[in-house]
């Protein structure tokens, strides 16, 4: 029996293959990105609010992705500042959509404010500012419990936002 042949890897295939350092900067970059978003996330989720925990990890992984990418390639050259334009239109566009008026109340604002800030977040992640994106995740949760807190001691701090109505009175 003759033994196989082994057949040797061309270099391309091979350095394709094995991870380059921004896959290991970037993989560090999304535990971050998963455990900030996770933690909004859970307390919306655990108080029934349309942008759950999945929603939040989602958004703050992708906005660290892309945010990364925008940064490793225009790293030599190029304008990185574009990639954040891009990323304030895209995050603009999901706030808006999250907001709508039902007769005189507003709806939705909370959870738009939220897409900001977990935009803020991940590209703060993306960047390579993980400890400042920390820290804004901690600032939100205080917010987010203090305020909850609060409305509940006060009820007159928990207004809805209503706007003004188009009818005319007779």
């Amino acid at each position: 029996a003759e033994a196989a042949e082994v057949q040797e890897v061309h270099p391309l295939m091979m350095a394709a293959l094995v991870p380059s350092e921004f896959f290991w900067i970037v993989l560090v970059k999304f535990a971050v990105a998963v455990t900030c978003g996770g933690i909004i996330g859970l307390e919306r989720q655990l108080r029934g609010k349309s942008a759950g925990i999945r929603i939040c990890m989602v958004l703050v992984l992708t906005t660290t992705f892309i945010a990364s990418l925008g940064s490793e390639l225009t790293a030599e050259t190029g304008d990185p500042s574009r990639v954040l334009a891009a990323i304030v239109t895209g995050v603009g566009f999901l706030g808006g959509g999250v907001i709508f008026a039902q007769g005189t109340r507003v709806q939705g604002m909370t959870t738009a404010t939220l897409i900001w800030a977990l935009a803020g977040i991940g590209t703060a992640i993306g960047l390579g500012y993980g400890h400042a994106a920390l820290v804004m995740t901690l600032l939100v949760m205080v917010v987010l419990k203090t305020v909850d807190w609060a409305e509940s001691r006060f009820p007159r701090l928990k207004r809805e936002i209503n706007i003004p109505s188009t009818d005319a009175e007779d």
